[in-house]
């Protein structure tokens, strides 16, 4: 227990130093896919039949007995909202709002009149991203509800509408509670916490960019959370879908080495002592849950087979964090 601990903490105080430097030295490794062919590893599919087979489920049923509930879902977010925004700086040593901010000014390509839809926006970051970025490009104002924001976190979204209000968005960002597996139904939330009767959700071909940062990996049927994706995407030749997501490094290579120990021992340390030790299990299956999740081609397989082709893959981290670029088929 003693030897542990002290791995833990020598490795809180070597690793954000050699990550710093890493940093430093990296230029994201861009991977063209346009034209490539992929195909869906059978090891991520589980036995079915049909174009709805089921992609296997990352996420897991919680040791801490509470009925039906599932790790990665809304109910544990809310556990763990209060620390949230605070943790993920610490982990990623600030760089998740430069990851984030690659994705919306630099992979969604975001026009004057474009409805966006960020998924699993928790407490709205890049939501806050897309609202002040379509106001610069209408010269100070962007057409109501520009953007939406879906999340199965009450508690996440409580906190994302404050931060709305406080940005000067409210009315541009919208914020709701919703299901990315089926986004026919939703439900507004105010800074209260008070949701709304459920209403008429996304139709058909109703908005023209899609986010999602660091919550795929969250959705117990991602192949059901795809094809709503390309079902509420616009037709349109500029139509695109982004998504970061982390993925376990190689063990090849200095750098990728210590991006693949900072996945496995730090992450869920510092979950730990950021919630003093409420949120371990919460952040023990973050580790897990990023290692189940495939490999950057695997997931660019599975889009692709949901028909949004993936045109490029750009890796931060040393491979730790994916930014997958997707259009619709010409």
């Amino acid at each position: 227990m003693v030897a542990s601990c002290c791995y833990c903490a020598g490795a809180v105080a070597i690793i954000p130093m050699a990550v710093i430097i890493s940093v430093l030295l990296e230029t994201p490794t861009v991977t063209k896919l346009a034209g490539v062919s992929l195909e869906v590893s059978s090891d991520h599919v589980e036995e079915s039949t049909g174009a709805g087979a089921r992609l296997n489920d990352a996420t897991e049923v919680s040791q801490k007995g509470k009925k039906e509930e599932r790790m990665g879902s809304g109910t544990m977010f809310d556990r763990i909202a209060a620390v949230y925004d605070v943790t993920n700086k610490w982990m990623s040593l600030g760089l998740d709002q430069h990851w984030r901010k690659t994705m919306v000014q630099e992979c969604l390509r975001l026009e004057r009149e474009d409805k966006v839809l960020d998924l699993a926006t928790g407490t709205a970051d890049v939501g806050l991203l897309e609202g002040e970025r379509l106001k610069q490009l209408g010269d100070g104002s962007a057409p109501g509800e520009s953007v939406l924001g879906v999340d199965p976190s009450p508690e996440m979204l409580r906190r994302g509408v404050s931060k709305v209000d406080d940005r000067g968005l409210a009315g541009v960002v919208r914020l709701v509670k919703g299901d990315a597996q089926d986004l026919s139904s939703v439900q507004g939330i105010d800074a209260a916490g008070v949701l709304s009767e459920p209403s008429v959700g996304l139709a058909d071909g109703s908005v023209d960019k899609i986010s999602m940062s660091f919550g795929i990996r969250n959705v117990p049927d991602r192949a059901r959370a795809l094809r709503e994706m390309r079902r509420v995407l616009r037709p349109r030749p500029t139509s695109r879908v982004c998504i970061l997501e982390f993925s376990l490094p190689s063990a090849e290579g200095f750098l990728s080495g210590i991006a693949r120990n900072f996945v496995l021992h730090v992450v869920p340390f510092i979950g730990r002592i950021a919630t003093m030790g409420a949120g371990a299990e919460e952040y023990e299956y973050l580790e897990r849950s990023i290692i189940r999740f495939p490999q950057p081609l695997g997931f660019a397989a599975e889009l692709t087979k949901a028909g949004l082709p993936v045109e490029s893959i750009t890796s931060f981290a040393y491979g730790a964090v994916n930014l997958y670029a997707a259009t619709l088929p010409p």
